[in-house]
């Protein structure tokens, strides 16, 4: 039972640690020049998959040439990472030409260089099913639910441990209290 208990209580610890230091992240890297995102999309699968945590470096729209794999804006909000499979100069900065690993086709409009929000630096995997967690209520209240199982777990455990030991305690006294009063 001590090793199950040991065991909750690591990955207990696992959860609160790594759900702060990755909020941590998110809210620090932009001071640090990056941006953290959440892969939603299995676009550039196999190379990044759905659930990654994309960490994007910015970096000059200059400076990106063929084959990096590069986040932007779109028009609708959404950061799309795909990989830049032409770049094109013009006078108001490079314009590119991304595509997913995945995808058949290039993606059907272009890519100004003032929409680059920067290039990925590392992507870690799974990683980014946290971080969405994190960003929504659902997965906030899941993070949660699952940090009061393990507690909950925890608890129970010592319970049981408890009873046990008050039941050896009052065996141990009953044979002792039988055996004094056989002797004399």
């Amino acid at each position: 039972m001590k090793l199950v208990r040991s065991v909750l209580e690591i990955a207990l610890a696992t959860l609160v640690v790594g759900v702060l230091l990755l909020a941590l992240a998110a809210q620090a890297a932009p001071l640090a020049g990056y941006g953290l995102f959440a892969v939603r999309s299995a676009s550039m699968a196999p190379s990044i998959k759905v659930g990654d945590l994309v960490i994007e470096q910015h970096v000059d729209p200059t400076t990106i040439q063929v084959g990096d794999v590069i986040s932007l804006a779109t028009g609708t909000g959404a950061t799309v990472t795909h990989r830049v499979a032409t770049v094109t100069p013009n006078d108001s900065g490079p314009v590119f030409t991304t595509k997913g690993d995945a995808n058949a086709s290039p993606d059907p409009v272009a890519t100004w260089s003032s929409q680059v929000r920067g290039r990925v630096a590392w992507d870690v995997p799974l990683l980014g099913f946290i971080l969405a967690m994190a960003t929504m209520p659902t997965g906030l209240l899941a993070l949660f639910s699952i940090g009061a199982t393990l507690l909950t777990a925890i608890w129970l455990l010592d319970e049981g441990e408890a009873r046990r030991e008050d039941k050896a305690l009052a065996e141990l006294a009953r044979e002792r209290g039988i055996a004094q009063r056989v002797a004399p």
